[in-house]
């Protein structure tokens, strides 16, 4: 873990200590610090992936926090338990959306493939109403 991830977690398992979430045991303050640094690291990994996907791709920085917040979301997509082809499908509506915000499609699609594995189509799909 680095030195900057460690404070962040350090930080957390304080604030946790002085009582912000409440009254917590020790066996769950150690519990949460250890799953809040779990999730750091792997969220400082991504975000490392993408910024290699965006730097490969010419993006200007001003546009690598909207490139996060997809990622961000895609994220939590392969948290959940779906199958493949509905990852998929909710993968191409992301995409579909984030281009209509303005990003690039191919970008958009290079982070799904290369940074979370998910094989999407490059054609556009429209998300059904709501």
């Amino acid at each position: 873990m680095s030195d900057r991830l460690s404070r962040v977690v350090d930080n957390y398992e304080r604030h946790l200590r002085l009582g912000e979430a409440g009254r917590l045991s020790e066996s769950e303050i150690r519990a949460r610090v250890e799953h809040y640094g779990m999730a750091a690291v792997m969220e400082d990994r991504v975000l490392n992936e993408v910024r290699l996907v965006l730097g490969s791709a010419g993006v200007p920085t001003m546009f690598f926090p909207y490139y996060h917040a997809f990622s961000r979301e895609l994220g939590r997509l392969t948290r959940e338990e779906t199958s493949l082809v509905t990852l998929q499908t909710e993968t191409s509506w992301r995409v579909t959306k984030w281009v209509t915000r303005g990003l690039e499609r191919s970008v958009l699609l290079a982070i799904a493939r290369d940074v979370f594995n998910i094989p999407v189509d490059s054609s556009p799909v429209v998300p059904p109403d709501q």
